[in-house]
């Protein structure tokens, strides 16, 4: 797995090993609690999601965009595949505190499997217009 050039040399590939899944790169910790560096570098976006239980986002594709995924509450379903067409349907469960990495071309969906909450940081703008024209909508039975 490469990892993205916009992110900073705190991610390197060890950080990507267990991919989707992602190690949060740095930890401070002292007596007033803990600081998570979840991600540093050259960033286009990053947008706090809210998510109810049983609620299903994503189910699209991106043509130039990555994002992590940093669950801070609750937890979800992550369904990927590294192929649009031909790719294998593969999912795990991601908790409080875990994140995933989506590299961009990769056909991704979240379910949410209780009232969840997490940081979206993106490659790229947000930007409805922008956001939308990098995105394919895909088929609701696609992951099955």
């Amino acid at each position: 797995m490469e990892t993205p050039k916009e992110l900073s040399k705190i991610f390197t590939e060890d950080h990507f090993k267990n991919y989707p899944k992602v190690l949060v790169p740095q930890n401070f910790e002292d007596e007033r609690g803990i600081i998570k560096n979840i991600a540093d570098g050259k960033l286009g976006d990053v947008a706090v999601i809210t998510s109810k239980a049983n609620s299903v986002r994503a189910n699209h594709v991106h043509d130039n965009d990555w994002h992590l995924s940093y669950i801070v509450s609750g937890s979800m379903k992550y369904f990927w595949k590294n192929e649009v067409e031909t790719g294998e349907t593969k999912s795990i469960v991601v908790k409080a505190g875990e994140m995933v990495y989506t590299p961009k071309k990769s056909p991704h969906k979240m379910q949410f499997l209780e009232d969840s909450t997490f940081i979206a940081i993106s490659q790229l703008s947000r930007v409805q217009e922008n956001y939308e024209e990098d995105t394919k909508r895909l088929p609701d039975n696609f992951f099955e």
